[in-house]
């Protein structure tokens, strides 16, 4: 080894080491990567520095420089050398005193044994790092334990042929006298080590169970010392266990739960570990849904979370606190199970917090309230109204954190009953205007958003607000706080969308000041600004329309391109999201821009992410895609998802125009279906679809025709598209374990049946089938992903609302397959109806039962003639939910009812008076709930049209001509004005004594623009 090479390399890494200006890294960088890292005589120069160099700073890099040059350099180096090294290195270790440059040095004896030991070299290390273990001295254990901790990372398949020695030798060191650093070290070791635990080793994982409580010791001894940094690592390790499928932390599930919910509690404990303990329980419900479930603790858990969510939180809105977390504990645990088993729980704190004098309880119920929304919204819509009662008792408090809060309930519950809240806008709009004029920044903030969400459904509800409404958000536009200028601008959007033409007055100067918002430039406030005025000009003119807006379009457009070249994600993004509303509203005319942005969504689809990570693998070449984080999006994922979505729009409205485009964008979209993003795959997805329908519509096909083969064919674009997309969806359908990304395929597939026929899925059938009845059956990868056995699985009767969309879009897409498949799709019908027939029990949810009923109802109408093989089956089960205490299941009922006898080739006239009977109360609702009363006069008329003569007409058509005209569901008008015009063709006498009631409703049914009549229908009674 030349000493003049190793003093220079010495000289050049204390340069490194204490550099104080980007320049000296960059050029001594350079000169490293040239100069020193050429060859394999970098190595004992490096190792030669990381233990002789006086300065641990130095001796640190060296060390870290070593572990990056091993993997390349390691094997060019001589036997005896290589030896000589090893042998320095295990010394190095013992003798340094910094544990920064010994935990280096780990790392680079670590990466040299992922070379040596599969080539059986080095036989002696794992001897040598035992006996550091049991060496009496605490720093060599310290030095033996992280040693083997890091071997775990690079050679933990040979460590685990080891596992009986390592946990009597970890069960000792986890229990260590002396050293918190060894059990700290010794538990993170457990934690590696539990990735080689085989789940059907039962006693491999007994044994590891029998180590979790000293593991828990271990975490206790650290909160009860402050010990921060290793109590985090420790909780870690307990989270990390939590996804792994080795039911290793079953055994003492319950004691970890009250555990952390303990500490979580305990307001004498720091935040920060309290805010770790919390964090448990978020990732517990997530990766432990049925364990959970199982020991039956969700109502004591929200019982002891709710008293933290009333606790102080810091000013800064991104700082964790033990009340945010708890708050996310109460969302995470709203949307994984049954509505039914938290919803109530947290309601019955928030009345009771309501009435407390602490304002800080107040808060908590508002806020509770919000984050518990999403998980239950099916579950809370029939009690909207005393829910409002209660924000609006928020937003009236005298404390400002708690109306604040009110504001954020508001928001919340408007997003996802955006229709139900806008109903109560004579008594929100009011208060919600006082909020925005409020002294305190931050409650006009929170009040300009709710007013945003509100509006967004409003109707012409809004136009009694607009002159008001206007005036008070161009004025926040112009001179309001800065963070509430973007949520100002983009409630401009909202009530231009609500209001429609009535906006016209409004238009030139909100267009001008949302032109002038699009040019800004500056700090990222600024920017956010800047993209908020271009996701709402988009929004604007697609309130406007093409004709009003055209005279903006170039200008706008050049703004929103320019958008693109700042570096801001943000700006991309709503570049992205204003492509693709633009192109929709101007359609073919768009496709002058084309040749500019499909090569930016094109950049942005090919964006490498894995620099976003921290992680350089160019620099580190033991880093490889699984070290990558799950779940995690970054801003560039993100802005792929985004880019995704207005792709697919870009398409459908351009047409041709953008075939030169399609090639290459298609595989970046298939690429994204494999992406860690579950909102970039769902983005992909629905992108794939579209493209496939977008070719169907450019080929202006003759309609497709139910049946199997094909009775009309597909283009070869078309069909060349179905190849690219459906076999890649399929394949991430196997393993795919978010719900809603299986759910949004699910509606895909749904879609391009309806629109493109059973080309898109003949010949998938059976792989598509097999997905779906995983679905039913409640096995599907993203059904079971938090369930370890079957005996975790909850309770069938209950699903959470996700669960519980996932099958109602899954039974969609089987009701779908009826329409395109017609007869043939008999065989899927025997393998589908018991397993749909299954929800349809009086004892599962409302929106089971619906569902299945709904269902059973579309297959019935879908399927033709082949539905009569099923009328035993499916009769009873229509008859029994024509009884059922929901308007939603007897209105699917009173359809299945209807389509069945309609399609079916049995005479079914023998069950009309117990189907009458049953069709009456919903023929004499009040109101249309769940348009049941208007399917209950499809029924009516279907029966009519069927055998008039079995249908007691001077009883029936009072009541029936009573329910008309159909007011919601218009696809029921076919059936009922071909009963009306039967019934006049046929001079029936019964019609006589109803004609003046009938004539008005034939009135005023043919001046809705909304009805529906067959053509033949329609001439008849325009002669009238």
């Amino acid at each position: 080894m030349d000493p003049q090479f190793v003093s220079s390399l010495q000289d050049r890494l204390q340069q490194l080491a204490f550099a104080s200006d980007t320049e000296t890294l960059q050029t001594v960088t350079v000169s490293l990567g040239q100069q020193y890292y050429t060859t394999a005589a970098c190595i004992p120069a490096l190792l030669t520095v990381a233990k002789d160099c006086e300065q641990w700073q130095v001796r640190q890099l060296a060390a870290v420089e070593l572990r990056k040059r091993v993997p390349k350099f390691w094997d060019d180096i001589d036997d005896a050398v290589q030896q000589q090294m090893r042998e320095a290195m295990l010394k190095a270790i013992i003798d340094e005193s910094n544990d920064l440059v010994r935990h280096s040095l780990a790392r680079v004896i670590s990466s040299i044994a992922k070379s040596d030991i599969p080539n059986q070299k080095w036989g002696d290390l794992i001897q040598f790092l035992y006996k550091c273990c049991q060496s009496p001295t605490s720093a060599h254990r310290e030095i033996g334990v992280y040693v083997l901790d890091s071997l775990f990372e690079t050679i933990g398949d040979t460590l685990s042929a080891h596992l009986q020695h390592l946990f009597e030798l970890f069960a000792v060191l986890i229990n260590d006298p002396e050293s918190l650093t060894v059990q700290v070290t010794t538990l993170e070791a457990l934690g590696k080590m539990a990735d080689y635990v085989d789940p059907e080793d039962r006693s491999a994982v007994g044994t590891f169970q029998g180590l979790v409580p000293p593991m828990v010791q271990v975490l206790q001894k650290c909160l009860a010392g402050g010990e921060e940094e290793f109590a985090q690592r420790c909780f870690e390790v307990f989270n990390g266990m939590l996804i792994l499928e080795a039911p290793l932390l079953n055994r003492h599930f319950g004691d970890l739960i009250e555990f952390s919910i303990s500490v979580g509690s305990n307001q004498e404990l720091e935040d920060s570990l309290r805010v770790m303990a919390l964090n448990f329980l978020v990732w517990t419900t997530t990766y432990k849904r049925g364990r959970l479930q199982k020991l039956k603790i969700v109502k004591p858990l929200v019982d002891r979370v709710m008293p933290i969510t009333a606790q102080e939180d810091p000013e800064d809105e991104e700082e964790d606190s033990p009340s945010r977390v708890a708050l996310r504990v109460l969302n995470v645990l709203s949307t994984s199970f049954p509505p039914q088993q938290v919803f109530p729980v947290v309601i019955a704190h928030v009345l009771q917090y309501m009435q407390n004098s602490d304002p800080m309880f107040r808060k908590g119920a508002m806020l509770s309230l919000a984050i518990t929304i999403e998980g239950s919204v099916d579950y809370i819509r029939p009690q909207i109204g005393d829910i409002v009662t209660l924000i609006c008792a928020g937003l009236s408090d005298s404390d400002t954190a708690v109306r604040r809060a009110a504001c954020m309930a508001l928001g919340c519950i408007a997003d996802e009953l955006d229709e139900e809240v806008a109903r109560y806008h004579e008594k929100l709009m009011p208060m919600i205007f006082s909020m925005t004029s409020d002294s305190n920044p931050t409650i006009v903030k929170y009040a300009t958003n709710a007013l945003d969400c509100i509006l967004e459904s409003m109707g012409d509800a809004s136009l009694a607000y607009l002159p008001q409404l206007m005036e008070r958000l161009v004025a926040l536009l112009e001179s309001g706080p800065t963070e509430v200028k973007p949520i100002a601008l983009s409630a401009i959007g909202s009530a231009a969308h609500s209001s429609g033409e009535a906006f016209a007055p409004y238009f030139n100067e909100v267009v001008a000041r949302i032109k002038h918002a699009m040019a800004l430039t500056g700090d990222d406030d600024t920017l956010a600004l800047r993209g908020v005025a271009t996701d709402t000009i988009s929004t604007v003119a697609e309130a406007a329309g093409r004709d009003a807006f055209r005279p903006h379009l170039d200008e706008c457009t050049q703004l929103a391109m320019q958008g693109m070249e700042i570096d801001s994600a943000t700006l991309r993004e709503s570049a992205f999201c204003y492509v693709g509303v633009m192109s929709r509203v101007f359609e073919g005319e768009f496709a002058k821009y084309l040749s500019y942005i499909a090569p930016q969504i094109l950049q942005t689809l090919r964006m490498d992410e894995s620099s976003a990570f921290g992680y350089d693998t160019d620099e580190d070449p033991e880093m490889d895609d699984d070290d990558m984080p799950l779940g995690f999006n970054t801003a560039i994922s993100d802005e792929k998802e985004v880019a995704a979505d207005a792709v697919g729009q870009l398409f459908a409205s351009t047409t041709t125009a953008f075939l030169p485009y399609v090639e290459e964008i298609t595989a970046e979209l298939i690429k994204l279906l494999d992406h860690f993003s579950d909102t970039a795959r769902k983005a992909a997805t629905v992108a794939l679809f579209t493209f496939v329908r977008t070719f169907s519509k450019i080929a202006s096909p003759d309609p497709w025709m139910p049946g199997v083969p094909l009775r009309v064919a597909i283009d070869e674009n078309t069909q060349s598209m179905i190849k690219l997309v459906l076999p890649a969806v399929l394949r991430m359908w196997e393993d795919e374990d978010d719900k809603m990304v299986v759910t949004q395929l699910c509606t895909e597939l749904r879609l391009i049946m309806k629109d493109v026929g059973p080309a898109t899925t003949i010949e998938y059938a059976d792989s598509i089938s097999k997905h779906l009845l995983e679905i039913f059956e409640k096995k599907a990868p993203c059904q079971t992903i938090d369930f370890e056995d079957d005996e975790d699985m909850p309770d069938e009767d209950e699903m959470a609302e996700l669960d519980s969309l996932l099958i109602c879009a899954a039974a969609d897409c089987v009701a779908e397959f009826a329409s395109a498949f017609g007869d043939a799709f008999e065989p899927i019908m025997d393998t589908f109806l018991p397993h749909i027939a299954g929800y349809a029990k009086p004892s599962l949810a409302v929106s089971e039962r619906a569902m299945a009923v709904g269902c059973l109802a579309e297959i019935a109408k879908n399927m033709g003639p082949g539905i009569t093989k099923y009328a035993e089956a499916l009769f009873p089960i229509f008859m029994g939910a024509l009884q059922d205490k929901h308007a939603e299941v007897q209105s699917n009922a009173a359809f299945g009812v209807g389509a069945f006898i309609e399609t079916a080739t049995i005479d079914a006239s023998p069950y009309f008076g117990d189907v009458l009977k049953a069709l009456f109360p919903l023929i004499q609702m009040s109101d249309n709930t769940n348009n049941a009363r208007d399917n209950a006069a499809g029924c009516v008329a279907r029966l009519i049209l069927e055998n008039a003569d079995a249908v007691p007409l001077s009883d029936v058509l009072p009541a029936w001509i009573g329910a008309l005209p159909i007011r919601g569901d218009h696809l029921e008008d076919l059936p009922v004005y071909d009963a009306v015009c039967y019934l006049l063709k046929n001079k029936r006498s019964e019609v006589e004594p109803c004609l003046p009631a009938l004539m008005a409703v034939l009135k005023q049914a043919m001046s809705d623009p909304d009805t529906l009549f067959t053509e033949e229908s329609r001439q008849y009674l325009g002669s009238l």
